[in-house]
C-alpha cells in the first residue's frame, strides 16, 4: 500500500473480519487465518477529500480489498472507492471493491454496469455492489 499510516492499520488473523456501519456490513470469512491488515482510511489514512471508508490488504500486499458503507448514493459511493485506489492502490494482483449500500434498487443499472466494466479495466478490479450485507471468501 502506498501513502501507509502505520497508527490507522490492525494486524489480524481472525477467522471472519467484520467491518459495518449503520446496518451495512461486510464479513471475510478468513478460514485459513491468513494474516490480514485492516486499514482505516476515512479520517486516518486519508483526512481531506473523498475516501472510502476501509481497505483491507493481505499481508504479503498482493490482495487489496476496498469498502465503502454506503447510505442510498451508490454513484458517489463508487466515486469514493476509485479516489481512494488512485492514492493508496498498489498492486493489481487481486485488487476489488465493495459498496454495501442500504439501497441499492435497481440492483443493477446501465451507470452501474458501465463502473463494474470501467474498474476492471481501469484497476484489475472487480466492483460489486451489494443491499445491507455480504459475505466475502477469502483464500
Amino acid at each position: 500500500m502506498r501513502n501507509k499510516v502505520e497508527t490507522c492499520i490492525s494486524e489480524t488473523t481472525d477467522s471472519q473480519i467484520k467491518f459495518e456501519e449503520n446496518k451495512r456490513k461486510i464479513i471475510f470469512q478468513n478460514l485459513s487465518r491468513f494474516p490480514y491488515e485492516c486499514v482505516d482510511v476515512d479520517g486516518c489514512t486519508i483526512k481531506e477529500g473523498v475516501r472510502c471508508d476501509k481497505l483491507l490488504i493481505s499481508a504479503d500486499e498482493r490482495e487489496e480489498r476496498y469498502v465503502e458503507l454506503k447510505g442510498t448514493d451508490v454513484m458517489h459511493a463508487i466515486e469514493q472507492l476509485e479516489e481512494t485506489i488512485k492514492h493508496l492502490g498498489e498492486y493489481t494482483d487481486n485488487r476489488h471493491a465493495y459498496v454495501i449500500s442500504t439501497n441499492v434498487a435497481p440492483a443493477i443499472d446501465t451507470k452501474r454496469q458501465v463502473k463494474i466494466k470501467y474498474f476492471k479495466e481501469k484497476y484489475c478490479a472487480e466492483l460489486k455492489i451489494q443491499e445491507k450485507q455480504l459475505k466475502v471468501s477469502l483464500y
